[in-house]
């Protein structure tokens, strides 16, 4: 059996809590921004998906009887993305040009 839609988006929403409780947007990175000013530029968010990416094949690979820790890591990885979309800057321009 597979979820609905609804149930996706409360998964997606329990990552999302997790990670803005287990990473303080205040907190300084080894760049020596912030998470918040980080955040602001989509390349490293695309490099956090591409590394998640790999854990999910991974997962996948070395993984018998279950797909269960493979949909754990996608299910990271659309938490990931949803977080790109909420703080990269420019992002609101999405509301009205759209996707195409």
């Amino acid at each position: 059996m597979s979820m609905t839609r609804e149930q996706v988006w409360i998964v997606v929403d329990r990552e999302r809590d997790y990670q803005n409780q287990a990473y303080s947007g205040k907190e300084k990175t080894s760049s020596g921004q912030t998470r918040e000013e980080r955040d602001l530029d989509v390349a490293p968010g695309i490099l956090m998906l591409d590394a998640y990416v790999t854990k999910a094949m991974l997962a996948w690979v070395d993984t018998k009887g279950t797909q269960l820790p493979a949909l754990q890591q996608i299910a990271k990885i659309a938490a990931i993305a949803v977080r790109i979309l909420e703080r990269a800057g420019g992002s609101e321009e999405l509301l009205t040009k759209g996707l195409r």
